[in-house]
C-alpha cells in the first residue's frame, strides 16, 4: 500500500511539473524559425523521378536527373 501512495504522489509530481514546464516549451517552439517554401519540382526526361529543379540537369528536351540520363536521352 505504501508503495501505491508513493507512486501517486511521484506521478502527481510529475504531472504538475510537466504543466508548468509546458508554456516553455510552447513559446521555444513558437519562436523557431518558419518552415522553408516548397523547392519547385521538376520530372527527369528519361525516368520519371521527381527532383528539386536546382538539382535537375537541364537538356535539349527537357532536364535530367544524371548526366547519364541526359547522355542516354539525348544521344
Amino acid at each position: 500500500m505504501k508503495f501505491l501512495l508513493l507512486f501517486f504522489i511521484f506521478m502527481v509530481l510529475l504531472w504538475q511539473w510537466r504543466q508548468a514546464r509546458s508554456p516553455k516549451v510552447r513559446q521555444a517552439a513558437r519562436k523557431s524559425s518558419p518552415a522553408a517554401a516548397p523547392a519547385s519540382m521538376v520530372a527527369c526526361a528519361h525516368c520519371g523521378l521527381h527532383l528539386p529543379t536546382d538539382e535537375a540537369l537541364p537538356g535539349r528536351q527537357g532536364s535530367y536527373c544524371s548526366a547519364a540520363h541526359r547522355q542516354a536521352r539525348e544521344a
